[in-house]
């Protein structure tokens, strides 16, 4: 019998959720909680501090981007 496959993002997210909201929570947290790199510095404590708003400790560097996800075709142009 196959083991079952533990995850601390879906903690406490049993059946009666159902699998595609589960699997849906589970791609954002995921995406939110990655390690970003800073556009500024280059350090890797670029960190989310409220929706949208994204900031690194180490410079002071702060954007306002997408709530989970930075979008890159903002920082580009």
């Amino acid at each position: 019998m196959a083991g079952k496959r533990s995850s601390t993002a879906l903690k406490g997210h049993g059946v009666k959720f159902g699998a595609t909201v589960r699997k849906r929570y589970g791609k954002v947290y995921r995406t939110l909680h990655k390690k970003r790199r800073c556009p500024s510095c280059g350090s890797l404590k670029f960190s989310r501090i409220a929706s949208g708003i994204w900031e690194c400790p180490k410079c002071s560097y702060k954007i306002a981007s997408g709530a989970y996800d930075i979008d890159v075709e903002k920082l580009q142009s």
